[in-house]
């Protein structure tokens, strides 16, 4: 036995299809053009990958599927919170995996920001027609205030 591991082979990391449905926080590194790849050279976004679903992150993936690399190229450096599903395809092709944006799922929101440990959205209610905080709702019920 070695005191040193081996390099791990460039396919890694998870491929599209086994994120396909999952939660996930992507957040793009780098846009790499030009890998050697067997197929010859192409072009890749470097992300790392927290799966939300199943708690396991993943550091320096990379996407060669245009469709998501295309989606990311220009967020390097954000936190992206969406899940990976398979698009509509074109005849005679398979369908391309896309990014399905995730960040207007309250639900899906509430379990990214409880990950990082940002703090929830505070709740609100609707008060004469105007969200509100509900703290601040139930300070104008305590002191029967009635909306203009």
């Amino acid at each position: 036995m070695t005191d040193f591991a081996s390099p791990l082979a460039a396919s890694a990391g998870p491929k599209p299809a086994d994120l396909a449905g999952q939660l996930l926080i992507i957040t793009p590194l780098d846009y790499r053009k030009d890998i050697d790849t067997v197929n010859g050279k192409a072009d890749a976004i470097s992300c790392d990958v927290v799966n939300l679903d199943t708690n396991e992150s993943h550091s320096d993936v990379l996407f060669f599927n245009i469709a998501i690399r295309n989606a990311l190229k220009g967020l390097v450096g954000q936190k992206v919170l969406c899940r990976i599903q398979q698009g509509v395809a074109k005849p005679g092709k398979t369908a391309p995996w896309i990014l399905a944006d995730a960040s207007q799922d309250a639900a899906a929101v509430a379990k990214a920001k409880a990950y990082t440990g940002a703090p929830a959205p505070a709740a609100t209610k609707t008060v004469g027609g105007t969200e509100v905080p509900a703290e601040v709702a139930a300070l104008l019920a305590q002191l029967g205030a009635k909306p203009i």
